[in-house]
């Protein structure tokens, strides 16, 4: 297969006129340029000429490149004729560009109608999904660019190294986006029976803790946990979190009734605003660093310490508002779909009340707080995990409404103890 009919193929561009694909090709050189001149393989010079035979040939057959500066949507990218309409573009995700760049090898394994047949494979996918240097969204989008390639890709690696980690880690995540949970579990399932692993046993607790099976879940962090014993890790990183993890699901698995829902309710809220948080550092990065600047202003701070961390990403996330006038949470939820209940939730939670507050009532078991505001005497009943803070504890920080509760939304710091907790 030659360079073109990879790229053609690759970007689906068989419809297209041959100017347009010519295009698409040299856009790819260009960017192979940039990163040669990075890595000085070439000299500036040589990447300016590829860059220069680029913009001629879109100049000469009168070719425009359109982005999220033209109207189009976050990762998408087109290449259009004067004056055509947005509806007739071939819109491609930008991801795919990417790939083309730096992993032709492993674009032309992912169109093998049979992946065994071309040399190179598993190894050379093995080593795109294990590198470091790789941006996770370019492996998700390897997989999501054809959903049903994709798991046929991995489960075909899986084949050939039933323990590889880099593919049952991109499979399970792969079906638990698109919601196929019970494949999911099964993969979970076949692999801990294949090859024992401390990181696979916590992300299966945590799954199992995210469908409500804590007693399961329960079992999983310790199987986790007593891995991590074994080899000398218990007491530091994962086995820390797994540590967390065996104290929240043992308390959460005795709770029962109203209480039980009440603390589902505010781990479903901690773990959707982990979701939007990540969504928002990985899509919206330039966006946050132009935000810092009008954040530093509007506080009159010099500098966002890490006690402003957490202030700083609610504020962005949930009050400062992107040019289409939706916060980056809002964003979000349109793209996610979720419930004009919970968006109602996410607009609340732009509205911290600030302050000094006393901790009136502790009930660790519960995830349940009850504080009042030091400046007015009103109580709020505060949901999180933070055991350190006790009855008759201080704080000076933000509180975040959620519904009819309050959630700290972020860091908590106790004048009594001046330590970091974090929810």
């Amino acid at each position: 297969m030659t360079q073109k009919e990879l790229i053609t193929e690759f970007l689906e561009l068989k419809d297209e006129d041959d100017e347009i694909v010519e295009a698409w090709a040299l856009l790819i050189e260009t960017q192979k340029a940039y990163r040669d001149v990075d890595a000085r393989i070439i000299s500036r010079r040589e990447g300016d000429n590829v860059r220069r035979k680029f913009i001629k040939y879109m100049r000469q057959h009168e070719l425009t490149t359109l982005d999220e500066e033209g109207g189009l949507n976050a990762e998408e990218v087109a290449i259009a004729r004067d004056g055509v309409p947005k509806d007739e573009l071939k819109i491609l995700n930008h991801l795919d560009l990417l790939l083309l760049t730096d992993f032709e090898d492993v674009c032309a394994l992912w169109l093998a109608e049979d992946f065994r047949q071309l040399e190179g494979f598993p190894d050379t996918i093995i080593d795109f999904l294990r590198n470091p240097y790789v941006d996770a969204w370019l492996r998700k989008r390897l997989i999501e660019k054809d959903g049903d390639r994709g798991e046929k890709l991995l489960k075909t690696i899986i084949e050939d190294r039933p323990s590889e980690l880099s593919a049952h880690t991109l499979l399970v995540d792969y079906y638990k986006r698109e919601d196929k949970l019970a494949d999911a579990e099964e993969e979970y399932k076949r692999f801990l029976n294949t090859t024992e692993d401390e990181m696979v046993w916590a992300n299966y607790g945590e799954f199992l803790e995210k469908n409500g099976r804590y007693e399961e879940a329960f079992d999983a962090f310790n199987e986790s946990f007593e891995i991590c014993e074994r080899i000398g890790t218990a007491g530091k990183d994962l086995g820390e979190i797994v540590k967390e993890s065996i104290n929240r699901v043992e308390r959460m698995k005795n709770l029962e009734g109203d209480e039980a829902k009440a603390a589902r309710e505010y781990q479903e809220a901690v773990w959707l605003l982990g979701d939007i948080r990540n969504f928002a550092v990985d899509t919206l990065s330039e966006e946050i660093e132009k935000a810092k600047g009008e954040y530093k202003e509007e506080e009159g701070i010099e500098a966002i310490t890490f006690e402003e961390v957490f202030g700083f990403l609610n504020w962005f996330l949930f009050t400062r508002k992107l040019e289409d006038g939706r916060t980056p949470a809002i964003m979000y939820a349109d793209k996610e779909e979720l419930s004009e209940d919970i968006k109602a939730k996410i607009e609340g939670f732009g509205n911290p009340v600030k302050g000094g507050f006393e901790v009136v009532n502790a009930e660790h078991a519960k995830f349940k707080y009850s504080i009042k505001n030091s400046e007015n005497d009103e109580i709020y009943e505060l949901r999180g995990d933070v055991p350190e803070i006790k009855a008759g504890s201080t704080f000076s920080s933000a509180i975040y409404p959620w519904g009819d509760i309050y959630l700290t939304g972020g860091a908590l710091k106790t004048q009594a103890s001046n330590d970091q907790e974090e929810d």
